[in-house]
């Protein structure tokens, strides 16, 4: 680790007026139920998508041993030793959360399940209702307005999409209101669907693709097909109140996965992930700066770590993500895989752009403290019941 960035991250801590968290943490999966495959390779799921606490984390493609779809979850022992227990479940692959809450847990058919039920009864879990948008591609999230007892979700996916073929075309979405009666959730009300981005013939296009919705529901982030600029990048739009018109608000001006939107609570940013690095230090996970303009990239300057799922944010701003890495000691090294948390506000690459531009990075805080992330977990588990 370079003297530079090792002092600037004390400085930053000590500064604070609460501890911050690690810069890194990791957890490492149990060989018992992560066997390598024919490649000699753990296998950390295709498509991951990361609670409000970052306590869970619901993974596709999960490999030999596991259902289709897992619910990870990542512990701390009593002696405070990171490791993950995975939890079965009946869902199939691309299932996806409702985010902002992450009360439910959907699959693709649009049957609506308790996460309290998936966690408590695995592949037993009973559906609460169906309904929304359905298929392969289709994010969902809470809108801004609700309450535990009642509240809206919008659903968004690409047309025509299968796990066989990506769905490439006019994006629509659905909205649908649901009730708690007693302990369960019912279905009360559903829009019809609208389809999306007709104001944008003349410049983006309406034909998009790798859509993923913000937390609140109220953006999406997408790729258009056929720009009238002849540019194609990740592009973020917001939703218009007819739910159906889009105006553009930020291009990444990288062709990049799919994007994960920080929650309005910690910061501007957005996330993704290639495969390599977008500069030249990180390990595959890189963020937007949404106000700077800027990309920044995770790395730990004192492992050789390589991210290999989709990332996601926490609601206190932490990034978590699946990875390989290696665990030296004295005896040598080995190989490790799991699920990495980080800080982005101790990266490396962020530390620098704050030294290098005082001015421009005022709106960056120091560090996410114990205290945020502590908080955030006690209000976080009235939202699973």
């Amino acid at each position: 680790m370079k003297i530079s960035h090792f002092l600037l991250s004390l400085f930053i801590c000590f500064k604070s007026l609460a501890e911050c968290v690690p810069a890194h943490e990791y957890y490492p999966f149990n060989p018992s139920w992560a066997p390598k495959n024919d490649h000699g390779d753990i296998v950390l799921g295709m498509y991951s998508r990361v609670s409000p606490d970052g306590r869970y984390v619901l993974r596709s493609f999960s490999g030999e041993g596991l259902t289709q779809v897992t619910l990870m979850e990542l512990k701390k022992d009593s002696n405070g030793k990171n490791f993950v227990t995975p939890h079965n479940t009946p869902l199939k692959n691309e299932a996806f959360p409702v985010m902002g809450t992450w009360r439910y847990l959907v699959d693709v058919d649009g049957d609506h399940y308790k996460l309290s039920d998936i966690v408590n009864f695995q592949k037993n879990a009973k559906k609460q209702f169906t309904g929304g948008i359905k298929g392969f591609y289709t994010v969902a999230a809470e809108l801004p307005g609700g309450s535990t007892s009642e509240h809206q979700i919008r659903s968004l996916s690409w047309p025509n999409a299968s796990s066989d073929s990506q769905g490439v075309g006019q994006l629509s979405n659905q909205i649908i209101k649901a009730k708690k009666n007693g302990s369960n959730y019912s279905k009360i009300d559903s829009s019809s669907v609208f389809y999306m981005c007709n104001n944008l013939r003349s410049t983006d296009g309406q034909t998009m693709s790798l859509p993923m919705l913000s937390p609140n529901g109220m953006e999406f982030a997408s790729m258009p097909q056929n720009p009238k600029d002849g540019k194609m990048s990740m592009r973020i739009y917001s939703i218009g109140p007819d739910n159906k018109s889009c105006e553009k608000t930020d291009d990444l001006r990288l062709i990049v996965a799919k994007i994960i939107f920080s929650y309005e609570e910690s910061n501007k940013f957005a996330l993704f992930y290639s495969s390599g690095s977008v500069s030249s230090r990180g390990n595959g996970v890189s963020f937007f700066d949404r106000i700077s303009k800027n990309i920044f990239t995770l790395s730990d300057p004192n492992k050789r770590v390589f991210a290999d799922s989709f990332p996601g944010f926490t609601k206190d701003g932490r990034i978590v993500y699946g990875a390989k890495w290696e665990e030296c000691d004295n005896s040598g090294c080995k190989d490790q895989a799991g699920y990495v948390v980080s800080d982005p506000y101790q990266s490396p690459d962020l530390l620098d752009f704050r030294k290098n531009n005082p001015d421009s990075s005022k709106h960056i805080k120091e560090c996410i403290s114990i205290d945020e992330v502590n908080r955030l977990v006690e209000l976080q588990k009235n939202e699973y019941l």
